[in-house]
């Protein structure tokens, strides 16, 4: 059975996706109007999104993250 995921990881995620779609948009239209310093803007951004993406939707990372947590609390009871 899967473990629920905290809220603050689904605003994570959220905030993440939000970059995403922004970066994109700025991307676009850097490009369409031929304002290269906005589309390397938009460009950083999607490198950015996809970096935090990479993290905070990868299951063996929140696996490991969820274990150490839990080894943390207990070595501090």
């Amino acid at each position: 059975m899967r473990r629920p995921s905290s809220p603050g990881l689904w605003l994570d995620r959220a905030l993440c996706a939000l970059l995403a779609l922004l970066s994109l948009a700025t991307l676009i239209y850097g490009l369409l109007a031929a304002r290269h310093g906005i589309a390397g803007g938009g460009a950083f951004g999607l490198i950015g999104a996809l970096g935090a993406a990479m993290v905070l939707f990868d299951g063996e990372a929140l696996r490991r993250s969820r274990a150490l947590r839990a080894a943390r609390e207990r070595e501090w009871r």
